[in-house]
Formats: C-alpha cells, structure tokens, sequence
C-alpha cells in the first residue's frame, strides 16, 4: 500500500509540473487526480476525488472539443487524451487546453453590446428552459422588439407571440433532445413571416451541466442561411427539372469523369444502343467503339481535356444485338476554379440516317459526274471500235495479210476501252469507306486519265506538276478523287473558250497543299462567299451539290477547300490536307 502511494505522490508531482490542466481517470471511470494548473484553471482550493469524469468533462461529438464544467460557470477547452500504465493497471489521462469561451459572463456591458449588434440569434437558458438572456436580434425575429426575455420559456412566448407559437413548440422539443444527448447538436430552423415567406437559421445548440450532473444552461446559436436554403432548393428544383428532361429525352444525355467513364447515362440508351444503363455506368464505353473510330474519340477526349471547351464527333458504338450505330456526340468538358477539368457533359443522337442520306447524296453526285461524262467516254471509245472494227473487215476481206502486227494493235485498242470503262465504273460503283495511305501523285494521274477526253474535246489543256517529296496521306481514295473530280469539272466549265488548268503539289509544315488553278471567268465575291452552300450554283445546269458534297468529305477527312477569285482573271482552289 505504501508503496502505491508513494508512485501516486510522484505521479501527483509530476502533473503538478504540467502547465496544461490534467485530470487523471481510473478504469471505473472515476477522478483520481487533477494536478495544480486544473485547480487553478477552475477556480477550486482543492479537489473532491471519486467523481466521474463525465460529471465535470463534456465532450463534444468530434472528441476533441470539450465543455469543462467549473463552480462558476463553464469552460470550452481542447482535449488530448491517452493511457498511462500505473499501479499494474492503465489509466486514462486528459490533458485541457482552455479555449476561447463563447460567454463567460451575461451580466458584462461590454459582451452584452457584442451580442447585441450582430445579427445572429444568441440565446441563453437555464436549466428549466427560461432565457437567462436573449439579444435584440431573437426580440426583432419575433416581433417583440424591445422585449425582456428574462425568466419567459419557450411556452410562455408561444402565448405572447401566438403566429410563432409552432416555431416554440418546435424548439421545446428540440431542446429536450440535446439536454438527452448531452452534447452540441447542430440543426436547421425556420421562422415564417407576416408577408408567406420562410426565414432559416443554422443552429447550435449547446447544453452545460452543474457538477452534480444536473441542467445548468443552454447555449443556443443560430445564423440566417435564408439565401442559402433557397439558392439549394432552386438547385434542388432545376436538377429535378433537368432530370425531368433527361430521363424523357430522345438524346441519350450523359457525364463522365476525366477518364471516360459514364457517371450517368440516361434511359435512351436502350433506344440507341440495345443496353440498360447500368451496363454503361461505371465504364469507359471505348470497348464498343467501332476499331475505325478509335482515333478519332481520342483525339475529341484529348481536345476536351485541354481545358473548357464544346467538341463534336462522331463514330460507331456497338449495339448490343451485334451491329454498329453511327452517333454524333456534342460534349463539354466543365472545369473548376482553378481551371482543371472535373467532368465531361455529352449529349448523344442516332445519326445513321443523316448517314444513309450523305451517302446517297454522295452516290447521286458521283452518277451526275458520270452522266455529264458520259459524251466524251463514248467519244473516246468510239475511235478504238472504229479501229477495230476497219481491221476486223480487212481480215475477213484478205485472207493473205499478214496479222500478227493487226492483232497487236487490236489488243491496245481493247485495253484502251477497258482501261477507260474500268475508270467510270471505279467512280460510279459504291464502295465500302477505307482510309488508306494514298499516293497524290497516283490520284491526280487517275484523275487526268479520266477528264483527258473531255478536257480535249473543249480544247483544254491538263497539267499537273507535283512535288516528288510530297508524303503520302491517309484518305479514302475514292472520296478524294470525287473531290478533284468536282473542282477541275467546275474549272472546265468556267473556260468556255479553251486554256489551261494548272495542278501544282506541295507541303507546307504539316499540310499537304494540292492547287488547281483556271483561266476561266472567274466569280465574283458576293458569289465566292455563298459556295458550298446546299443546292447554290453559278452554273446554268449546276445541282448545287458538288462543292456542297467535296467540302464535307474534306471536313471529314481534318482538311477544307479555300477558294481564290477574280472576275475576268480566273479561280483558284487549295485543297489542303493534313499529312
């Protein structure tokens, strides 16, 4: 026993040395000691051993922030708290550090000013639920200005102030719960006005107990949020709203995180796709991307996060029952304060068939290049069955002639008509999109080959001179070809008295330049501005759909037609293609 007492009286000692108030607990949960700076702290001459710690120490829900109960009042501190092995058993100390006390005295002029003039709701109660002390604000919210609170309960204000009495009896259950709870609880009230609308408070309310554990006062505070609760239920209302919307909406509406991945997909997603939204979210969506189309997302991912800004695209997803849809996605990366991106906002639509149409408009552009063809090809296959039909009846005709040489002229003349035929049916013929790498040089050659006759016939003159370095390119050959087609047709038709038409081929940094300049008459710049445009032709038999259709395959494949005119000095027009 002596020598328990003696490691107390070192213990005793040692915590007296402390300058931050200790209070030492046994197991039970019972004050064994408190040193010097706690007596102090507390006003206290000495300490009464064997009470509980909970009779003397509140602490608040976050476990570091505290009440200490003292004979005079209360006293907001900051606890650390840890074991200390003694006597072959563990004790649990406390270590106070005092903070700042809301109110350490009502009855101070100088804090009743404070309270008075700023405009929260600062209440004090007793044990009984009387106000201790109200401020001006608490009499201007309940209409009794000027009023003294003192020694009046929730109740008894119901009766004088019957249009609040709700808000009263509201509060008196209130406080009941956090008198049970026995510490700080945090809540929302609201106060109605005379005019319909509805003021909100942010709450604390604080309960402080007598040592014996018995109620001494509450503590209550509370700030207006009023703007802040209607800027939230507006947000609330246009969410719904926006939901509403989205949930309804043949779009299939979506958001994702910085990566891709679906954080929402809306119900149209079984429209479009074949799948229910869950089958998304959660996922990238990359693994259904038709393999043609993945660089293409990547490169509108990318752009995207750069930072703010609207990106368009379109590509094919699979649908669930195993074919591809064509989509068009128009997407807007949102960004925070600081300007990183934080998430994507996409709105998605069934273009397939927007595609079917381009693709016909494209086919019926292709037949009317034919058609307008079609006069010089059968020209230009009339010359070789004329040859071959003249030497079939010198044959038949002398049977001693020597033929081999006949016959080897013959055999050009058959590989002229089929070489010829080959070229209109190669431009005429559907075919299946395949971006390749393509030899410019090659195309323009096919190109010349095809309008050679008809360019001939209008005593025209094709040259083309091309870079030997120029790289080559990823396209669809064909679409390009149709491109050429259309500019050096437009070209031909503008130079009713004969000339030339110049191809010049070069690079610049990382574009490809192909120039096709006319000695035609020219357009004027009111019309120049307008070319393009759907159905819009300066020609007299013109569709309107050649330049229309060529300046949609460039903008498909990241490249565009610039035009250059003047009246009476020619046209000049770059298709310009990135390498």
């Amino acid at each position: 026993m002596t020598a328990i007492s003696n490691e107390m009286k070192h213990m005793q000692n040692f915590i007296d040395q402390l300058s931050e108030s200790v209070i030492l607990v046994a197991a039970n949960g019972e004050i064994t000691a408190v040193n010097q700076h706690y007596l102090n702290l507390t006003e206290q001459t000495d300490f009464e051993s064997g009470k509980s710690v909970d009779e003397v120490l509140l602490s608040h829900s976050n476990g570091e922030d505290g009440t200490l109960l003292a004979a005079n009042g209360f006293i907001a501190v900051k606890i650390n708290e840890g074991l200390l092995p003694l006597h072959g058993d563990f004790f649990r100390y406390y270590i106070l550090n005092e903070q700042p006390a809301v109110v350490h005295s009502c009855q101070e002029p100088l804090m009743k000013t404070l309270m008075n003039i700023v405009p929260d709701f600062i209440g004090i109660k007793d044990g009984d639920g009387r106000f201790v002390f109200a401020n001006e604000f608490v009499g201007e919210l309940f209409e009794l200005t000027g009023f003294d609170f003192t020694g009046k309960n929730d109740a008894d204000l119901a009766e004088i102030a019957p249009f609040f009495r709700d808000v009263f009896q509201y509060c008196i259950e209130t406080d009941e719960q956090v008198w049970q709870a026995k510490e700080i609880v945090r809540c929302e009230e609201y106060v109605p006005a005379r005019d319909g609308s509805t003021r909100f408070f942010d709450v604390y309310k604080i309960p402080v107990f007598h040592p014996d554990g018995s109620r001494k006062n509450l503590l209550v505070f509370g700030r207006e949020v009023t703007e802040k609760i209607e800027s939230r239920m507006l947000l609330e209302e246009s969410e719904a709203r926006y939901r509403l919307l989205a949930e309804n909406a043949m779009d299939m509406i979506t958001t994702h995180t910085m990566d891709g991945t679906y954080t929402y997909v809306s119900p149209a997603c079984e429209i479009l796709l074949g799948r229910k939204q869950e089958e998304l979210i959660g996922n990238t969506g990359y693994w259904l991307l038709h393999p043609d189309d993945e660089e293409v997302a990547w490169k509108g991912h990318e752009q995207l996060m750069e930072g703010p800004c609207t990106a368009t695209v379109q590509f094919r997803l699979q649908h669930k029952d195993g074919h591809y849809v064509w989509l068009e996605t128009s997407c807007k990366s949102i960004a925070d304060d600081s300007g990183k991106v934080v998430e994507i906002i996409g709105v998605t639509r069934d273009i397939s068939e927007r595609k079917k149409s381009e693709d016909m408009l494209r086919q019926s552009d292709k037949l009317s290049i034919v058609g307008q063809l079609a006069a010089s090809v059968a020209h230009e296959i009339r010359n070789p069955l004329t040859s071959l039909k003249g030497f079939v009846q010198l044959l038949q005709e002398c049977e001693q002639i020597e033929t081999a040489n006949y016959y080897n002229i013959m055999f050009k003349e058959l590989n002229r008509i089929d070489q010829i035929m080959g070229q209109l049916l190669l431009l005429a013929k559907p075919q299946a999109k395949t971006y390749k790498k393509t030899s410019l040089p090659e195309l323009v050659e096919f190109v010349e080959t095809l309008l050679q006759p008809e360019a001939l016939k209008q005593n025209i003159e094709i040259e083309s001179v091309l870079c030997e370095s120029l790289p080559l390119i990823t396209a669809e050959e064909n679409e390009l070809k149709q491109v050429l087609i259309n500019v050096i047709k437009n070209a031909m038709d503008a130079m009713s008295i004969g000339g030339t038409i110049s191809i010049e081929g070069k690079r610049k940094d990382d574009l490809v330049h192909l120039i096709v300049k006319d000695q035609g008459c020219g357009i004027s710049s009111d019309r120049l501005a307008r070319l393009g445009e759907p159905f819009y032709t300066t020609k007299e038999k013109g569709t309107g759909l050649g330049l229309m259709v060529s300046s949609k395959i460039m903008k498909e494949h990241k490249g565009e037609l610039k035009f250059y005119s003047e009246e009476g000095r020619g046209t000049t027009v770059s298709l310009i293609l990135p390498v």
